[in-house]
């Protein structure tokens, strides 16, 4: 079973959004995975029961409590158990012996930002913070920036200079424009089947529409974080 976290040293960086987003598109190709829920706010447990309420929540998405080493330890037995292929773990903000003990058996980290200079700063110690813990443990794990919230439009001067400060850093090839998708996902449940749903009624097909492209986009992401932690590729 492969891990993928989502992790950064400060809350609302977008790694709860980030994941599922890719959870959609990995049960939607017909995976069972898991999510380790190591945030004690709890969002991934109030996206299974806004999904499950509203009918868009697909089962074999799996999710396992996992707020100390001992309780992520017995989440990855139990989902290997369970026969799930990918594991996606969202983090608790900060540094704790819970998140080095993730990021030590983590296949790939991702580190959400977007491109304001606070985010990055917070983004940038992240990733330092991981390269020094993997260090220390004599290991190497590909770890990379997630820009989200993009302009949909065209970047500011500002964004513009600080994507270019970036350009020698680990930095995924897929980015996260700023979407109602993405910012309601956790009231949404699996984005694939919440699609389905507006799609069989003929006054939602423009909203439709809009969450078709963030499932473009959470494909191209899935894909990336798929290939960097050496899983297969999902079957078109």
């Amino acid at each position: 079973m492969k891990i993928i976290a989502f992790t950064s040293l400060k809350g609302g960086a977008g790694k709860s959004t980030a994941l599922m987003a890719a959870a959609s598109v990995l049960v939607e190709a017909g995976l069972r995975i898991a999510c380790f829920e190591a945030d004690d706010n709890r969002p991934l447990a109030v996206w299974k029961n806004n999904g499950t309420s509203e009918k868009t929540w697909d089962d074999n998405c799996r999710l396992y409590p996992a707020f100390d080493t001992d309780q992520f330890a017995t989440a990855v037995e139990h989902a290997t158990t369970d026969g799930c292929e990918i594991a996606l773990v969202d983090t608790r903000g900060g540094g704790s012996d819970l998140n080095q003990a993730i990021l030590l058996n983590a296949d790939v980290v991702v580190i959400p930002t977007s491109l304001s200079v606070m985010e990055l700063d917070e983004a940038l110690q992240t990733l330092e913070y991981v390269v020094e813990v993997h260090k220390a443990a004599a290991m190497e794990a590909p770890a990379g920036l997630l820009i989200n919230r993009i302009p949909t439009t065209s970047l500011s001067s500002r964004e513009r200079y600080n994507l270019e400060l970036l350009a020698e850093m680990p930095v995924l090839d897929t980015t996260l424009p700023t979407r109602r998708a993405y910012a309601d996902i956790k009231a949404l449940g699996h984005l694939h089947l919440y699609h389905r749903q507006l799609m069989q009624q003929s006054s939602k097909r423009v909203m439709a529409s809009h969450i078709r492209l963030a499932l473009i986009e959470a494909r191209k992401l899935t894909a990336e974080l798929l290939d960097a932690a050496g899983a297969p590729a999902l079957v078109a």
